[in-house]
C-alpha cells in the first residue's frame, strides 16, 4: 500500500529557525575504527587528513594508509547581475579546505581565509576534540540544533535515536557560508554580488547545507569498509537547475602519518569498473617496504559508487526501478529523431515548479506561435522548425551525444527533461579516446504527458521528501516507530498506522525512494598536483557529465605501470530547490587483491540494497576491567540479552566471547581464515553460550557458504552465561586490551551470525578512547600493607531460609556504603510468571516464590542540579526510591512534590511551574543500584541465572531454597509425655472431588497447639469442601500459622471420632493467602509404632508439635549489609618494603612491556619504562648513579590499589640516562628502605 500524508512542519520549524555559526574554529577530527577499516576524518569534509592525527584510510594495520585525502565538491550554475547589471551566468564549485598538492593557489581570500566549506557549531561537543560519534557519548553536544529537546542525551542518528542498527556512526553539519567568492565582487573575476537568498542577506556561498555521516559494521562481511552518506540541502531562496556532486581523491597507497619521504604514492594505479560502479587503487608493485612503518601485505582500496542525487523532475525513470511497481511507456530509439510541430500537434511545456501542461496547437501550418516553458520564450514555425533533444549528432565524422541534453531544459517539448540517447535508451560509456567501456541496451521507463501514461507510477520520479512511501515496503508492523525511529517511546507518530518523518523505509530513510542519476563522469590526472583547487569554471568544466578518462597506464583494464595520479568523479547534472535535500554516498571497500575488493564491493552493495539495514548484532554489553596482582577482572552487564533485535524483530541472543590481545586493534588473535588462507576471525580467550540446543558450528546454506568463501562461525558448547571472567594468564607491567562481544545464532539461509565490534582508539597523544565493550588493563602488585575486608554488618529479618554471600570483583569500586536487600515474590510482584495469562494470586502463583531482588543505598545522594525550563534534569543516578526524594533550593527549603515531576526509574526531575524556575537546586535521595532484577541463582523464572549482577564492586551469591521441603531437623513435639506420635509431612490431592483438587506446599512454619478440653476448633465439614464451612466436629487442638501470625483452617480425619488425636489420623490445611483466598496444602499423618498394642498419648495444655519447611526469599524477608572500603596498614607497608621490585631488572635496550609508538607516529623508538613493583601508596623513590649523583624523584600517585611506579628512564632534566648502574632509596614516612 502507498501511503500518501501530509507533514507537519510546525512541529519541527521551531527547531530550525536560528542559523548556526561555521567556520574554521569548530573543525573537529575523530577516527572511524568499527572495523578492520580505520582512518582519520575531519569536520571540514575530508577523510584521511589531518595525517597527523591518525590512520588515513588504514586497513587492518594502523600504519598501512591507502589514501591521501578525500573530499567532497558541490558545484551549481548561476545567474545573478553583475555591477553593471548585466546578468551573468557563472559556476561555483564548493570545495573542502583540504591539504593536497594543487595547481595554483588554494581557493582561499585575499587574506588568506578559505573559501569553502566548514563546521556547523552546535554538532559536537564544543568542549573537547573529536567529532560527534555514536561510540562516545562524551562527543555528542547537550542538545542538537535540528532536533527538539527530547533527544537531549540521545543519539543523532541515520535511523534515530538508535545506536545499535549501525556499531559505529559519526555525525556532522558542516556548510558554505564561508565561501564568499561570489558574494562580494571585488572577489570574483566576474565583479557580480550573489547572494542565495533575498531574506537572510547574511547568508553567503550558494547556501548549501551538508550533512555528514561515517557508518561502519564490524561482521566479518562488512569488516572492510565504511560508508560516506552526504545529504546536501539548498538552504537559500535560489533554484539551482544544474547541480553537480562529487569527490576529490587523492591516492596514496603506502601512507603513513605525515612522512612523505618514502614517496610511496608515486606507484600507484588507479582504474574503475563501469559494471560495478567503483573506482579503484593499487600499488604497482604491490610492495610499500620503502615505509618502514608498514605491516605485511599491500591490498587494494575501492571507492564505490552508492547513491547518487536524484532528479525527480525529468519525467524519467532514471535508475530503472519503476517497472516492477507500475505500467510506463519505455524509450524506444525512434523517440531520439527530430520532431516537427504542426497544427493539431500536442506540445507540453514546464512551469516554474515544474508542472506540466498539455496543449494541442490550433493554428495552421506555416503560421509562427511563441510558447513559454521553463521561463524561456520558444518561436516555433509550424510545419518547418525542428526539435530534439539526447540524440546522436555527427561532429566530424564521430557520433556524440546532443550537448542539450545536459542543460536542464525540455528542447523538444514533450515534458521529459534531458533525456539522453546513451543513458535512457542504450547504456554507453567511452572513454576519452572513443573506445567503448560500457555498451548495453536498456531502455528506461518514462511519463508519456500527452496520453497520460506512466503519469500514476510511483517510481519514476519518486522523492525522499514528499510524503509518500513510494515503493510501499514500509510496514506498520515494524516500521512505525515514530520521529525518532526508536520503538517504545511514546514520541509523535508512533503507532499511529501511518509513515512519518524519520520512520524506516520511508521518505529520508528509504534511499530506494530517490530516482537516481548514477554517477556521472570519471576525471584521473597525473600528476596529483593537477588540480585546480581555486580556478571554479576549471573543476566545473571537470564535473560535467558524460566524461570517463582512462589513466594511460592502463591498458586492456591491466596496469602496465604506476604513478603519482589523482582522480574525481561526479554525479549530475540535476535541479536543486529551495529547501530540498539531495544525496550522495561512497564507500571506501578493501580487499587482498581485484576479486577480494570486488567480493567486498558485493556485500557493500547488498547493505546499500538493505537500505543499509545490515542485521546488527545484539545491544555491546557495558565492560569493566580491573587490574589486580597477575591478574584482571572482568565483569559486564546483560543488556544484550534483553533487546531484540531492530531488523529481524526477535531475540536472537546467543552468547558472549571474550577478546584479549597486546594490541588494541586485536590483530594479534586475528588469525581465522578462509578458504582461500585469507584472514576473516578472530581467536576468542573465552567464549560462553546458552544452555540450549544451539551450538557448535554454524552450517550455512549453500549461497551463504560460497559468500564467506568457506569461513564459517563457532556458537559455542552450550556452556551457560557468565558475566564475570578472571583471566589470570597475564604479567604485571603489561598492557591487555580486551573486548566483550555479544553475537547473535544467525540464519542458514539468510545470514551469518553477527558480533559486536571492537573499538579501540589510540590517538597520536597516546589517549585511549574506548568503546562500552572494550577496556585495558595493565596488571600490578598491589599497595605494600594492602588490605581488604570482607562485607560486614549482614542483618536478615524475615522468613527465608536460604543463605546469601557476597563476591567482591572490584574492589575499586567498594563505597563503603550501607543497602538494603529486599525481594519480590510471586504472590505480589504483578508479573504473570507463568505465562499462564493470569497474574499473583489469583492462580498457582499463590505460594511467594522468588521472583526480583532490589539492593537500596541506604546512603544519601546530595545532589546539586541546575534546571533548565520545564526541561528533564539527569540525575547522577537511576531507580531513584520515590518515597525518600526531596528537592531543596540551596537555603535548604523543601519545594512540594507537587512543584515537580520524578521520573524515578529514568533518574529524571523537572519543574512543572513554568513561571517559577528554580534553576540552582540540591536533590537528596536514594537510589536502587540494582532494581527488580530476576537474575538469582537457580531462578525457575528466567533461562540463564547462574550470577547476579554487579554493584558497587560486588555481586551476591544466592544459596534460595527454591523447593519448599519439610525441615526435619527444625520440627520437634514440645509436650510433658515421655513419648510421641511419629509424624510426617505431605502433600496428598484432593482426588475425592472433581475436579481433583491439588495440594500445594505453602511456605510457612505452623505450631499445632493443644489444650485439655475438646471445643479449642472444629474442622471443616468434607462434605461441603472445598467450602470453607465449620463442622461441630470440635477438637482439643488449633493451628496457627507462625510465618503470617494467623490461624489455619483445617479438616481433621479422625478415625475414631473423638476430637482427640490418635496414631492413625491425619489433619489436612486448608489455608488462607495474604488476600484471604482459601488454598489446600500440607497434610500432618500420625503414629504409632507400635501397632499391636497401640498407645494413646493424651495431649493438652502447654503441649504443642512444631513443624517447619523451607521457605525461599520473600517480600517478607529484608537483609541489611554493609560493605567496607579497603585501606592500608602503615605497620604492614613497613614490614613489606623488603618485597619491592624492580623490573625488568636488568634493563636491556628495551622491554616486551613497552607501549609502541602510536599511529600515524613515524619517528622514535616511544617510550621506555621500568617499574618498581610493591611500593606503598605514599612511596618516595630517589634514585642516584652509582657516584651518588641524583637524577630523579618519583612519586606513588597515592592509589592504594597498585603499587607500581614507572620510570621512563629519563632524568629530571629529560634527557634519556646513560647505561650503568643506578642505585634507589624508597621512603614510607618514618621508614627507609635501600
Amino acid at each position: 500500500m502507498i501511503f500518501r500524508i501530509i507533514i507537519m512542519f510546525s512541529i519541527l520549524i521551531s527547531f530550525l529557525m536560528t542559523q548556526q555559526e561555521s567556520g574554521q574554529e569548530y573543525r573537529r577530527t575523530a577516527i572511524h575504527n568499527g572495523n578492520l577499516v580505520k582512518t582519520v576524518f575531519g569536520n571540514w569534509g575530508v577523510v584521511g587528513q589531518p595525517a597527523y592525527a591518525g590512520p588515513r584510510g588504514a586497513w587492518i594495520n594502523d600504519n598501512n594508509g591507502y589514501i591521501g585525502d578525500v573530499s567532497l565538491l558541490v558545484g551549481a550554475e548561476v545567474t545573478s547581475s553583475n555591477q553593471d547589471g548585466d546578468p551573468v551566468t557563472f559556476h561555483s564549485v564548493v570545495v573542502c579546505p583540504v591539504s593536497r598538492p594543487i595547481l595554483g593557489s588554494m581557493e582561499q581570500s585575499a587574506s588568506g581565509t578559505p573559501w569553502g566549506f566548514e563546521p556547523v557549531a552546535g554538532y559536537m561537543n564544543e568542549s573537547q576534540e573529536f567529532i560527534a560519534m555514536s561510540t562516545n557519548p562524551s562527543s555528542w553536544p547537550p542538545s542538537w540544533p535540528d532536533k527538539s529537546s527530547d533527544w537531549n542525551g540521545e543519539w543523532n542518528g541515520f535511523f534515530g535515536q538508535d545506536v545499535q542498527n549501525i556499531q559505529q556512526e559519526s555525525f556532522y553539519v558542516m556548510n558554505d557560508n564561508n565561501d564568499e567568492e561570489f558574494n562580494f565582487s571585488q572577489n570574483n573575476q566576474w565583479g557580480v554580488e550573489f547572494k542565495p537568498d533575498i531574506n537572510n542577506p547574511m547568508l553567503n556561498g550558494l547556501g548549501l547545507e551538508v550533512k555528514v555521516r561515517g557508518m561502519q559494521w564490524g561482521q566479518f562481511l562488512a569488516q572492510d569498509c565504511i560508508f560516506w552518506l552526504y545529504e546536501i540541502t539548498n538552504k537559500s531562496s535560489t533554484d539551482y537547475n544544474k547541480v553537480v556532486f562529487g569527490e576529490l581523491v587523492g591516492t596514496y597507497v603506502g601512507a603513513t602519518g605525515t612522512d612523505d619521504s618514502a614517496m610511496e604514492y608515486s606507484d600507484d594505479w588507479s582504474f574503475f569498473d563501469v559494471n560495478e560502479n567503483i573506482t579503484y587503487t593499487g600499488d604497482f608493485d604491490n610492495d610499500c617496504s620503502a615505509n618502514p612503518n608498514w605491516v605485511g601485505d599491500v591490498g587494494m582500496v575501492g571507492y564505490a559508487f552508492l547513491e547518487s542525487p536524484g532528479n525527480p523532475y525529468d519525467g524519467i525513470d532514471n535508475d530503472g526501478d519503476a517497472s516492477i511497481y507500475g505500467a510506463a511507456p519505455t524509450f524506444e530509439e525512434s523517440d531520439f529523431d527530430e520532431v516537427i510541430f504542426d497544427s493539431a500537434s500536442s506540445i507540453v511545456t514546464i512551469d516554474s515548479d515544474y508542472n506540466r501542461t498539455t496543449s494541442v496547437i490550433s493554428e495552421n501550418s506555416g503560421e509562427i506561435i511563441t510558447i513559454t516553458s521553463q521561463g524561456q520564450q520558444i518561436e516555433i514555425v509550424l510545419g518547418e522548425t525542428t526539435f530534439s533533444e539526447g540524440n546522436l549528432i555527427d561532429i566530424d565524422g564521430q557520433l556524440i551525444i546532443n550537448t542539450n541534453a545536459y542543460d536542464g531544459i525540455d528542447n523538444d517539448l514533450d515534458g521529459l527533461i534531458d533525456e539522453n540517447y546513451y543513458l535512457h535508451y542504450r547504456q554507453r560509456k567511452e572513454d576519452q579516446d572513443g573506445n567503448v567501456l560500457f555498451d548495453v541496451i536498456n531502455p528506461r521507463s518514462y511519463i508519456d504527458y500527452v496520453s497520460g501514461f506512466g503519469i500514476d507510477n510511483s517510481m519514476i520520479d519518486e522523492k525522499r521528501n514528499d510524503g509518500i512511501d513510494n515503493d510501499g515496503d514500509w510496514d506498520s508492523n515494524f516500521d512505525d516507530l515514530g520521529l525518532d525511529g526508536v520503538a517504545n517511546t511514546s514520541d509523535y507518530g508512533e503507532s499511529n498506522g501511518l509513515p512519518d518523518p524519520g520512520e524506516p523505509n520511508f521518505d529520508e530513510t528509504d534511499p530506494d525512494e530517490s530516482d537516481q542519476i548514477g554517477l556521472s563522469s570519471f576525471d584521473y590526472f597525473v600528476p596529483a598536483n593537477n588540480f585546480p583547487h581555486s580556478d571554479d569554471e576549471a573543476i566545473w568544466d571537470r564535473l560535467a557529465p558524460g566524461f570517463f578518462d582512462v589513466p594511460s597506464s592502463i591498458s586492456n583494464g591491466i596496469p602496465t605501470s604506476g604513478e603519482d595520479g589523482d582522480f574525481i568523479f561526479s554525479t549530475g547534472y540535476f535541479p536543486l530547490k529551495s529547501g530540498e535535500t539531495e544525496r550522495f554516498s561512497i564507500a571506501l571497500v578493501y580487499g587482498e587483491d581485484q576479486g577480494d575488493l570486488l567480493t567486498n564491493k558485493q556485500t557493500v552493495q547488498s547493505i546499500y540494497d538493505q537500505d543499509y539495514r545490515f542485521p546488527p548484532p545484539p545491544s555491546k554489553p557495558s565492560l569493566s576491567a580491573i587490574a589486580g596482582d597477575e591478574k584482571v577482572v572482568l565483569y559486564w552487564d546483560r543488556i544484550a540479552e534483553e533487546e531484540q533485535d531492530p531488523v529481524l524483530k526477535e531475540y536472537d541472543f546467543q552468547g558472549y566471547k571474550i577478546y584479549r590481545a597486546t594490541d588494541p586493534n586485536f590483530n594479534d588473535v586475528r588469525n581465522i581464515t578462509n578458504a582461500h588462507g585469507i584472514i576473516e576471525g578472530y581467536t576468542p580467550l573465552a567464549q560462553f553460550d546458552l544452555k540450549d540446543d544451539i551450538d557448535g558450528y554454524f552450517y550455512p546454506s549453500e549461497q551463504l557458504f560460497e559468500s564467506s568463501q568457506g569461513y564459517t562461525f563457532f556458537l559455542g558448547d552450550s556452556t551457560g552465561l557468565v558475566h564475570q571472567y578472571i583471566d589470570t594468564d597475564v604479567q604485571n607491567g603489561r598492557t591487555y586490551y580486551y573486548a566483550v562481544v555479544a553475537y547473535d545464532n544467525g540464519d542458514p539461509e539468510s545470514m551469518f551470525p553477527s558480533e559486536n565490534s571492537k573499538l579501540i582508539s589510540i590517538l597520536s597523544s597516546g589517549d585511549i578512547l574506548l568503546d562500552q565493550n572494550t577496556a585495558y588493563a595493565t596488571p600490578s602488585s598491589g599497595s605494600a600493607g594492602y588490605i581488604s575486608n570482607e562485607i560486614s554488618s549482614i542483618e536478615h529479618y524475615g522468613p527465608g531460609t536460604g543463605s546469601i554471600l557476597f563476591n567482591v570483583f572490584d574492589e575499586t569500586a567498594i563505597k563503603g556504603n550501607e543497602y538494603e536487600l529486599t525481594f519480590f515474590d510471586t504472590s505480589s510482584d504483578l508479573i504473570d510468571n507463568d505465562l499462564d495469562s493470569v497474574i499473583d494470586e489469583l492462580d498457582d502463583e499463590y505460594i511467594p516464590m522468588t521472583s526480583f531482588y532490589s539492593v537500596l543505598n541506604l546512603n544519601e545522594v546530595a545532589e546539586n542540579i541546575s534546571v533548565t525550563d520545564t526541561f528533564y534534569y539527569s540525575l547522577a543516578n537511576k531507580n531513584i526510591s520515590n518515597s525518600d526524594f526531596i528537592l531543596e533550593d540551596l537555603s535548604g527549603v523543601q519545594l512540594e512534590p507537587s512543584s515537580y515531576e520524578l521520573d524515578d526509574v529514568n533518574g529524571r526531575v523537572r519543574l512543572v511551574d513554568e513561571e517559577n524556575i528554580l534553576t540552582n537546586l540540591v536533590a537528596r535521595y536514594l537510589y536502587y543500584p540494582i532494581f527488580k532484577s530476576p537474575y538469582i541463582h537457580g531462578s525457575p523464572w528466567i533461562l540463564e541465572s547462574d550470577d547476579s549482577e554487579v554493584f558497587d564492586g560486588v555481586n551476591i551469591i544466592f544459596e534460595n531454597d527454591w523447593n519448599i521441603d519439610f525441615m526435619d531437623s527444625n520440627s520437634y513435639w514440645k509436650s510433658s509425655n515421655d513419648e510421641n506420635y511419629t509424624f510426617s509431612l505431605g502433600l496428598q490431592d484432593a482426588d475425592w472431588l472433581n475436579p481433583t483438587l491439588v495440594a500445594r506446599g505453602m511456605p510457612n512454619d505452623y505450631v499445632i497447639a493443644f489444650e485439655d478440653n475438646i471445643g479449642t476448633s472444629s474442622s471443616l465439614n468434607l462434605s461441603l469442601f472445598p467450602e470453607a464451612v465449620s463442622t461441630d466436629n470440635f477438637t482439643n487442638f488449633k493451628i496457627y500459622d507462625l510465618t503470617n501470625n494467623r490461624d489455619v483452617p483445617y479438616l481433621f480425619v479422625d478415625n475414631d471420632q473423638d476430637g482427640l488425636i490418635d496414631g492413625s489420623d491425619i489433619i489436612y490445611f486448608y489455608e488462607k493467602d495474604i488476600n484471604d483466598q482459601y488454598h489446600y496444602s500440607w497434610n500432618v499423618s500420625f503414629f504409632d509404632l507400635d501397632t499391636q498394642s497401640p498407645v494413646q498419648y493424651n495431649y493438652g495444655n502447654g503441649d504443642s508439635l512444631f513443624i517447619s519447611v523451607t521457605k525461599p526469599f520473600s517480600q517478607r524477608d529484608t537483609i541489611f549489609f554493609e560493605t567496607s572500603l579497603p585501606f592500608i596498614d602503615s605497620d604492614l607497608a613497613s614490614n613489606q618494603l623488603n618485597e619491592v621490585k624492580v623490573v625488568p631488572n636488568p634493563y636491556i635496550a628495551a622491554t616486551k612491556f613497552e607501549t609502541p609508538l602510536s599511529p600515524g607516529i613515524t619517528s622514535g623508538r616511544g617510550d621506555r619504562k621500568i617499574e618498581f613493583q610493591n611500593l606503598p601508596s605514599d612511596a618516595i623513590i630517589k634514585i642516584f648513579t652509582s657516584r651518588g649523583q641524583h637524577i630523579k624523584t618519583l612519586y606513588h600517585n597515592g592509589d592504594i590499589h597498585s603499587g607500581t611506579v614507572l620510570w621512563n628512564l629519563k632524568t629530571k632534566e629529560n634527557l634519556d640516562i646513560a647505561y650503568g648502574v643506578y642505585f634507589y632509596i624508597i621512603y614510607n614516612n618514618a621508614a627507609k628502605y635501600i
